[in-house]
């Protein structure tokens, strides 16, 4: 996941690259402030998962309403959130929401026993809800585009029975325990985006 995570990041800054050279700012007049942002983001813990796309809607000119869908390890993901722009949309910002994974029925993998043998088990992966805070930076890309990276936390609100297993007779040792934990979502968010402007939609105060 993360070979994945660094191709698309490195995709993100191609593009941006690319959409700065491409555009003229003596050919191309002012264009209207950003009203709405549609695009896609990437990342480990991200709002959207690993790959998904998402709709920012300016509501006045510091704050943004977000919502997203996506692929996760733990099944599909989506989120909503709040975004905070002490200066602008362009600059520093602070971001909070909530998140759902919606699970995964019959996930099966192989996992360490308490008897130390090694065998596939088969399971369900429950939903896992998450609370979010991040802080990142937006760059602008042409006249009105953005590129963006963020880092922050996420506080999983499910702690204990996310899984069920189909076996109950079968215990897992304490490492497929920690490895479970370490799959559940929640923790450290590392995430990057490409939004597309979009303008007229309405008037931002």
């Amino acid at each position: 996941m993360k070979k994945l995570f660094l191709s698309l990041l490195a995709g993100l800054f191609i593009s941006a690259a690319s959409s700065q050279t491409m555009i003229n700012p003596f050919l191309h007049p002012e264009p209207e402030p950003a009203t709405a942002f549609i695009g896609f983001s990437t990342g480990i813990d991200n709002m959207v998962g690993i790959l998904g796309p998402q709709l920012d809607i300016v509501v006045v000119k510091n704050l943004m309403l977000g919502c997203g869908v996506g692929l996760s390890s733990w099944g599909y993901k989506y989120a909503a959130n709040v975004q905070f722009y002490p200066r602008s949309l362009y600059s520093f910002y602070f971001k909070t929401g909530y998140s759902q994974n919606s699970g995964l029925v019959d996930f099966e993998t192989e996992l360490e026993l308490m008897s130390g043998k090694e065998e596939q088990v088969r399971m369900d992966l429950k939903p896992v809800g998450n609370i979010f805070f991040t802080a990142g930076k937006a760059w602008k890309i042409g006249k009105r585009n953005r590129i963006y990276l963020e880092v922050g936390y996420a506080l999983p609100l499910v702690t204990d029975n996310y899984y069920s297993l189909y076996d109950n007779t079968i215990e897992l040792s304490k490492t497929s325990a920690q490895v479970l934990q370490m799959m559940r979502p929640g923790g450290l968010v590392i995430a990057a985006g490409l939004n597309f402007a979009i303008s007229n939609l309405y008037k931002v105060n």
